[in-house]
C-alpha cells in the first residue's frame, strides 16, 4: 500500500469521515481506483458500511460497535505499512478488519 494512501487514511480518521457518506464514498472510490490489491480489498470491506449508512441512520450503539472495529483495525493496517511489515501481515490485518466489520453492517441487522 502506498504511503500516500496511508496518510489519506489518517486524515480520514482525524476528520471523522466515517459517518459522512460523501467522505466515505470518496474514500471507497479512491481505494477502488488504486492498483494495489490491499487498497481494493479495503474498499471492498468499507463498501457495505457505506451502503449501510446510505440506508438510514445508524443507532448510537451500532455506531460505537463499528468505530470499535474500524478505527483500531485501520491503525493496525497503517502501522503495518509504515513499519514495512510483509504484505502477508498487512493482508492479515486487513482480513481481521473485514471479518469483524462484516457482521456489523450486514443487511440482516436493523
Amino acid at each position: 500500500m502506498d504511503p500516500a494512501v496511508v496518510d489519506e487514511l489518517e486524515r480520514f480518521i482525524a476528520a471523522e469521515g466515517l459517518w459522512r457518506s460523501d467522505d466515505l464514498a470518496a474514500l471507497v472510490t479512491r481505494l477502488n481506483g488504486e492498483t494495489d490489491e490491499l487498497c481494493r480489498a479495503l474498499a471492498t470491506d468499507l463498501s457495505p458500511l457505506l451502503a449501510r449508512t446510505l440506508r438510514g441512520p445508524v443507532s448510537v450503539r451500532l455506531a460505537a460497535d463499528i468505530e470499535a472495529v474500524v478505527y483500531p483495525r485501520l491503525w493496525k493496517l497503517m502501522e503495518a505499512v509504515r513499519d514495512g511489515l510483509p504484505v502477508a501481515e498487512q493482508r492479515t490485518r486487513l482480513a481481521v478488519l473485514g471479518g469483524r466489520l462484516a457482521p456489523l453492517v450486514s443487511d440482516d441487522r436493523p
